[in-house]
C-alpha cells in the first residue's frame, strides 16, 4: 500500500519529537531474546509496564510495528527482524564502549602525557606512578616553564611538572616543594670555601643564564634587581646541564635551582641569600583535566594539596 503524504508527515513528526534511547533498544532486544515482556522485565530488573512503554516509544519513533503482539512468543515483524539485527549491533558497540570506559576509569588502560622542566622531581613522581599503575602508558616532553604551560593549555600535555614563581590562576596548580636560587661554582674556585653568597654580589659576576621563559632566569633577574647590564653580558644556555658544563669549564658562574643541583664533583652550589622571593615546583593541569582518572591519580599519589580545587 502506498504511503500517503499525511502518513509520511506524521512519521517524520514522531521521529523529530521522539528520542531514541539505548534503554529502548535493550528492551526490544531483550523481549525478542526472552520471548516475552514479563521475562524481559525480569532480566532487566524493571517492571513489565516499563518494557511495554519502551517498546511502544521505539515503535512510534521508527514508525513501524516491531513485534506481532497477537502471537504468544512476540514474533518479529519483517521490519522488526531487520531492526533487531541493527539494534543488537548498536548494543554490542555500547557494551564495548562501557567496558573500555570502565578500564580507563579503573586505571587498567589509558595514557597520559607528562611535561617537565625539572627531571629530578619529575622522574621521582613518574616512577612512583608507573609502579602503582603499570597499565597506564606515560609519554613525556621536556621544556621550560613557558613552553610547558602552553603545552598544557593547548592539550599537548595532560600535566606538567614545572617551576613557578607563584601559582597560575588559570590552571590547577599543586605545590610539590619550594625551591630557591643557587650559584654553581667550580670546587677549585675561592668561592667554594663559602657557605652562601648574597644576591647583591651577583651583579658583579660573569653569569651563565638560562633562556627567557624559565623560572631560573626569572629568579636570577630578581636577584640582580633586573640589572640590564648584568643580564646582557651573561652567557645564555638552554638547559641545566649546559649551565653545569659551562661553569665547570670556567665560562662563568651558573644559576640553578635547588631541585636541579644533583651530584657533580666538579662543582659546588652556594645558596643565594637575600632574595625577595623564592619559587616552587608545581604539578599543573587544566582544571577540567582533574576529572581524568589518570590525572587525578597522579596528583593524589603524590600526596599533594592543590590550590583552587
Amino acid at each position: 500500500m502506498p504511503v500517503s503524504p499525511d502518513d509520511s508527515a506524521e512519521r517524520s513528526r514522531r521521529r523529530e519529537t521522539g528520542s531514541l534511547s539505548i534503554g529502548a533498544l535493550k528492551a526490544f532486544v531483550t523481549v525478542v531474546d526472552q520471548g516475552s515482556f514479563s521475562r524481559a522485565a525480569a532480566a532487566l530488573g524493571v517492571s513489565q509496564p516499563n518494557i511495554s512503554n519502551q517498546i511502544n516509544t521505539l515503535e512510534q519513533i521508527c514508525g513501524v510495528r516491531l513485534l506481532n503482539r497477537r502471537t504468544q512468543n512476540q514474533n518479529l515483524t519483517d521490519a522488526g527482524r531487520e531492526l533487531y539485527t541493527r539494534a543488537r549491533l548498536v548494543i554490542s558497540r555500547v557494551d564495548d564502549f562501557e567496558m573500555t570506559a570502565n578500564l580507563f576509569s579503573g586505571l587498567k588502560r589509558g595514557r597520559m602525557s607528562v611535561g617537565f622542566s625539572t627531571p629530578p622531581a619529575a622522574m621521582q613522581l613518574i616512577s612512583q606512578f608507573i609502579r602503582t599503575y603499570p597499565d597506564i602508558e606515560i609519554t613525556s616532553r621536556l621544556g621550560n616553564t613557558r613552553s610547558l604551560t602552553l603545552d598544557v593549555m593547548e592539550c599537548r600535555a595532560d600535566v606538567a611538572i614545572i617551576s613557578l614563581l607563584e601559582p597560575d590562576p588559570v590552571l590547577a596548580c599543586h605545590l610539590v616543594f619550594e625551591q630557591s636560587l643557587n650559584l654553581m661554582v667550580p670546587v677549585d674556585h675561592p668561592f667554594a670555601q663559602r657557605s652562601h653568597i648574597e644576591a647583591r654580589e651577583l651583579s658583579g659576576l660573569p653569569l651563565i643564564l638560562r633562556e627567557e621563559g624559565s623560572v631560573t632566569r626569572a629568579l636570577t633577574e630578581i636577584a640582580l634587581g633586573r640589572s640590564a647590564t648584568s643580564v646582557e653580558r651573561g652567557f645564555i644556555v638552554e638547559s641545566r646541564e649546559a649551565v653545569k658544563e659551562a661553569t665547570a669549564h670556567g665560562i662563568g658562574f651558573g644559576c640553578i635551582l635547588d631541585g636541579e643541583i644533583g651530584h657533580d664533583a666538579r662543582l659546588k652550589a652556594l645558596p643565594v641569600q637575600g632574595m625577595p622571593r623564592t619559587g616552587g615546583v608545581y604539578i599543573v593541569t587544566l582544571r577540567e583535566n582533574m576529572e581524568i582518572p589518570a590525572v587525578s591519580a597522579f596528583i593524589r599519589l603524590a600526596g599533594l594539596r592543590g590550590n583552587g580545587l
